[in-house]
């Protein structure tokens, strides 16, 4: 399948998309009726890793060279402090132990999980991509997809950094909608695939930091199969349906949705909040 560059239908965001597919009662929440909630701990952390990660690789496009590991971590951590102005939603248990002690908890989180990525992952990358948007056109979808690529580098490789406190599976890499849609923009803009698209992954466990990388690949079918699914959110959206995702996913926790236990219609909340909040 042929993908361009299109600058002549409306379009879907990448975030947008995968804020559907984790739940479409959420993706309306946020998206129809504009209800906006702070971001939880978990959220601020994630966000601050991949500042600090992109600081880096913004400048090593030229440099050939990483900062310095302090200075890795401290934007991380910048950022991090900035975005926790804005606002902070606390889960239960969270909440029980203090907002002070939750943020401090997740900046020291934040500041091991920068170190791992200054000391594991970048010396691996020499970037030519860094947070680069493009607009992607689907033949045939009703919508474009506008997308930004993380990270692509010298020997073709599209990156995902993440960070977790546990090990992925390989079906992850296999299946990540977002790693589709960083190859279909990378595509876009280099005239052809990735030699491999990545998850690369900071662990962060009671014990130690560890490094998880898990490698796939993406092709022509991936890239209509993506455009099968932006044409089925497209008509769900359309439609006014927007169903609940699936009960114990882990998206559906007041870790990660701050709808939760903000008037979602799919869930007790008062068998929540007696449990003290739901992780």
């Amino acid at each position: 399948m042929s993908i361009n560059v299109s600058a002549t239908k409306t379009h879907y965001s990448a975030t947008q998309l995968e804020s559907f597919c984790r739940c479409p009662e959420a993706y309306r929440r946020s998206y129809v009726e504009l209800e906006k909630i702070p971001p939880g701990v978990a959220q601020l952390r994630g966000t601050g890793f991949h500042r600090g990660a992109a600081a880096n690789m913004r400048q090593k496009i030229d440099s050939h060279r990483d900062l310095p590991a302090k200075e890795i971590v401290e934007a991380a951590v910048a950022a991090f402090e900035a975005d926790a102005h804005g606002g902070v939603s606390l889960t239960a248990d969270e909440a029980a132990r203090g907002a002070g002690t939750a943020l401090g908890e997740g900046k020291d989180d934040l500041a091991d999980m920068a170190l791992g990525h200054a000391r594991r992952q970048a010396p691996d990358y020499q970037p030519v991509l860094v947070e680069q948007s493009v607009r992607i056109e689907l033949p045939g979808a009703p919508r474009d997809l506008l997308g930004i690529i993380d990270l692509a580098d010298t020997l073709g490789r599209v990156t995902d950094f993440k960070t977790s406190k546990k090990s992925k599976q390989q079906a992850e890499a296999d299946s990540s909608v977002q790693l589709t849609i960083y190859a279909s923009g990378y595509h876009a803009l280099r005239g052809g695939p990735p030699a491999e698209v990545r998850l690369d992954t900071i662990v962060l466990t009671s014990r130690r930091i560890d490094r998880q990388l898990l490698v796939s690949d993406r092709g022509p079918a991936d890239f209509q199969a993506l455009a099968h699914r932006i044409n089925a959110v497209h008509a769900s959206i359309e439609a006014g349906n927007f169903p609940p995702t699936t009960p114990g996913s882990w998206f559906c926790s007041p870790k990660y949705c701050g709808y939760f236990l903000n008037g979602c219609p799919y869930i007790n909340s008062e068998r929540m909040l007696k449990a003290g909040g739901h992780e």
